[in-house]
């Protein structure tokens, strides 16, 4: 499993230098290459003031999802048709040397569909058709500050919860720390920390008297501290066509540091026109303290769309 997560990591990076290469490739071109990447948006340039943008998107979609995702998220396990409603918005703000960067996803989907519950140590596991099932449940929201050490390169902290909409903060991950931020761009940063405090939390009552996500039975948070690492990319491909990925990656000082928590987001979003748009995504997580099994989810649907600005 340890591999899947190294080679999971190795070509994120791959896809996302190649691409943001190409990117200031494609803006230091003459005559004809410089109109096309007026087009595709590939000024690079990070400009004062605060810098919004995102979607709002509720679609009809087709989805699947692995035994490991449906043990944490809960929903059907084969493949299915639903609604799902995706919200990404990201407010940025640069001011001289200093950099605020802001970004808020939500994710949250059902439907008709055959529901996996996992064996226990008393029942097998089983399956049941259901009028309604939850697909999708996934809220984050970061926000990171930076002061400029370079023309890329910051001294910074950061603040993120992530969690989900239903069981509100079960599982919750609340980071803190400091680290540094890299940005060469408007579409690209990475931000990396070897001192990330991690606090997680399960709050609701049915999960007070076990133990989950590594907090013991008859407590609702505990405390980790490790190595933090996030990279965002979010870049107009093509006229019409927008891509954004997330990965975060942590290691626990404190406990099997080698058990890597991973979590990488990717979203493609296509406009037909200035309300309807097709999206497709694929996810990918691994967290030993929620299922030891790499967690997979995809979905492709289409329906109304709204650019926020």
């Amino acid at each position: 499993m340890k591999k899947s997560i190294y080679f999971s990591i190795i070509a994120l990076f791959i896809i996302v230098n190649a691409s943001a290469q190409d990117n200031i490739n494609t803006s230091n071109n003459i005559s004809g290459a410089v109109n096309s990447s007026k087009q595709t948006g590939s000024d690079t340039t990070i400009k004062e003031g605060w810098t919004t943008g995102g979607v709002i998107n509720i679609s009809l979609t087709q989805a699947a999802q692995n035994n490991s995702w449906t043990e944490i998220k809960g929903g059907g396990n084969t493949q299915f048709f639903g609604v799902k409603g995706i919200v990404s918005y990201n407010f940025n703000r640069k001011k001289g040397t200093t950099n605020w960067l802001n970004s808020f996803t939500g994710r949250y989907g059902g439907s008709s569909s055959t529901v996996y519950v996992p064996a226990t140590a008393t029942t097998p596991a089983t399956t049941s058709s259901v009028p309604f099932a939850k697909s999708d449940d996934y809220l984050n929201f970061t926000s990171i500050y930076g002061k400029e050490m370079s023309k890329t390169i910051s001294y910074a902290g950061l603040f993120s919860v992530e969690s989900q909409f239903e069981r509100f903060l079960t599982p919750g991950y609340i980071k803190l720390g400091p680290g540094f931020l890299y940005e060469p761009n408007k579409y690209f940063n990475a931000f990396v920390s070897p001192a990330m405090a991690n606090l997680t939390t399960k709050l609701t009552a049915n999960s007070l008297p076990i133990t989950e996500y590594g907090v013991d039975s008859g407590k609702t948070t505990v405390f980790d501290f490790g190595a933090f690492a996030r990279v965002s990319f979010n870049y107009p491909i093509a006229k019409g066509i927008t891509y954004t990925t997330t990965a975060d990656l942590y290691s626990n000082y404190l406990s099997q540091p080698g058990n890597m928590v991973f979590d990488w987001n990717n979203l493609f979003t296509l406009t037909v026109n200035k309300f309807v748009a097709a999206t497709l995504s694929f996810n990918m997580r691994y967290n030993q303290l929620e299922v030891a099994k790499m967690q997979t989810q995809q979905g492709l649907g289409i329906g109304f769309n709204y650019k926020l600005k």
